[in-house]
């Protein structure tokens, strides 16, 4: 009977513990949004001002002009120098693949050929980003495959 207790006990416990981790975390995680208002964009996010569309095909943004511009010399020489260049700026953050079908909305003119714009649904949504005219395809980057 005390061995039947105590296992009772220990699992009880088990649930206890990782019901306040889970509930940790999820508090931690939505800490770092308290900036992101109602609908998921940031409170000092540019106003959408130009028309709204979602992309054809895969496409390469940067995170801010400069990052855009250091992308564009290096997206540009597909050589040895230029593909380290690229997978430094990947792996940084400072380039996202956006994927084909996600929503978009012109935030501001253009500016040295990229495209201001917010990301309003997918894996980067509430994101201000710069995004490259050219498809990742045209910039020579393969067509991802469909999952089967």
């Amino acid at each position: 009977m005390k061995r039947k207790a105590s296992l009772i006990l220990s699992v009880g416990v088990t649930l206890l513990v990782g019901t306040a981790l889970t509930t940790m975390s999820c508090k931690s995680s939505t800490k770092s949004s308290d900036s992101i208002g109602a609908k998921g964009t940031p409170a000092d996010a540019p106003p959408i001002t130009g028309k709204q569309w979602r992309l054809e095909k895969e496409t390469i943004a940067a995170d801010n002009l400069a990052d855009y511009t250091a992308g564009l010399a290096a997206l540009r020489q597909l050589d040895a120098f230029g593909t380290m260049e690229v997978s430094k700026l990947f792996y940084h953050h400072n380039l996202v693949m956006v994927p084909a079908g996600t929503l978009l909305g012109e935030t501001g003119p253009p500016e040295n050929g990229a495209i201001r714009i917010r990301v309003l649904d997918g894996p980067q949504s509430g994101q201000n980003l710069w995004l490259y005219p050219e498809s990742a395809e045209k910039m020579g980057f393969p067509s991802p495959t469909p999952s089967p």
